[in-house]
């Protein structure tokens, strides 16, 4: 016999999902110690910080929940927490836990915003999301997303986080978003999950139209949009080179290709700023090359030499000039992209 409570927590699961990266190792340590035993609630976890082969254990020697790397298609229950394995994203949907290897989100895989996307998309009303400390922008889209979906939002108070990045943009793009300071975050959870039971079987998910696992769709025009996208863009992925189209959300816009590589703004600017690096190396490369060949001409070497033919043993000659010309170039730009990235620009940094 099922106990009405129990009967509840079946029918209407409750998740609560949290995502950060550089800096939020410790604040889930703190709020995972709060988190009572009891919890109605599956807990899923996406970090991407380095490979966090051991953060299972740190987590369950933090609290009295059991952590562990999600395996595929294994139920979720409440009480426990599923922490996205490396390589993987992690996704709650029908009552599993599923792991993934689809295209990279926001430059990561695992990614905060699949996860919460799949939230929503399964529970819709009934999901918990949180954002604690990390750089740039993942978790914003799925934040957005689990609002719309009628779920709740918190997030690490920016005043205290290590790398207020993540924080910024998910109070940034969510209409009801609410910043807690980390000693208070395990109360709020529980009054969060307290709420999402509450509402029984909320079905708001039906307004979320980004899937949280995207394949490549087949179309005879080459102007396609899925559902849900607003329009083409001349932006290119800097994973693949696909095009890119917008998806326009209320407080916050995204961009993904057709294979399904996908970005928060803060997160596509840094990758067209490594985009735009690896370019002007090549523009480097390929001057230096010039260079090399020319010289290699003028030394008379070659009896098919295409320069303007004057003789080599005049220095002054236009042929020196234009070999110089050219090594001048390859020499400037060299140190100008050198200077580049020892001191690159950044968008996300660690407060004083």
């Amino acid at each position: 016999m099922i106990t009405p409570g129990v009967e509840q927590e079946l029918i209407h699961p409750v998740v609560v999902a949290f995502g950060g990266s550089a800096g939020s190792v410790r604040p889930l340590m703190e709020v995972v110690r709060d988190i009572p035993e009891d919890l109605p609630a599956s807990v899923l976890v996406t970090i991407h910080v380095g490979e966090q082969t051991r953060l299972p254990q740190i987590l369950s020697r933090s609290g009295p929940l059991r952590a562990a790397f999600a395996e595929d298609r294994e139920t979720l229950e409440p009480g426990r927490i599923y922490v996205a394995p490396r390589g993987w994203h992690l996704l709650a949907r029908n009552g599993l836990a599923l792991l993934s290897p689809g295209p990279l989100v926001n430059r990561h895989r695992p990614a905060v915003d699949v996860m919460f996307a799949s939230a929503a998309e399964w529970v819709a009303g009934r999901a918990v999301g949180v954002v604690l400390s990390g750089a740039l922008d993942d978790g914003a889209v799925g934040a957005a997303l689990i609002d719309l979906a009628g779920g709740q939002v918190l997030v690490q108070d920016p005043m205290e986080a290590e790398f207020v990045g993540m924080p910024t943009a998910a109070l940034a793009a969510t209409a009801r978003a609410r910043a807690v300071p980390v000693r208070q975050l395990s109360r709020r959870i529980r009054d969060c999950v307290q709420a999402a039971r509450s509402l029984g079987g909320n079905r708001d998910a039906d307004r979320v139209r980004m899937k949280a696992e995207m394949d490549m769709t087949d179309s005879d025009d080459p102007a396609f949009l899925r559902e849900g996208e607003t329009r083409l863009t001349r932006l290119t992925c800097p994973e693949c080179g696909g095009g890119m189209a917008q998806v326009d959300l209320p407080q916050i816009s995204y961009f993904r290709c057709h294979v399904g590589h996908q970005f928060s703004p803060q997160t596509l600017a840094e990758a067209q700023a490594e985009a735009s690096e690896k370019k002007l190396w090549s523009a480097v490369a390929a001057l230096e090359e010039q260079t090399s060949v020319l010289r290699y001409l003028q030394r008379g070497t070659s009896p098919q030499a295409v320069l303007p033919q004057v003789k080599s043993d005049q220095p002054s000659s236009p042929q020196s000039r234009y070999v110089d010309e050219v090594a001048s170039r390859a020499e400037a730009l060299r140190s100008q992209v050198k200077a580049w990235s020892i001191h690159p620009p950044q968008l996300d940094a660690p407060q004083d």
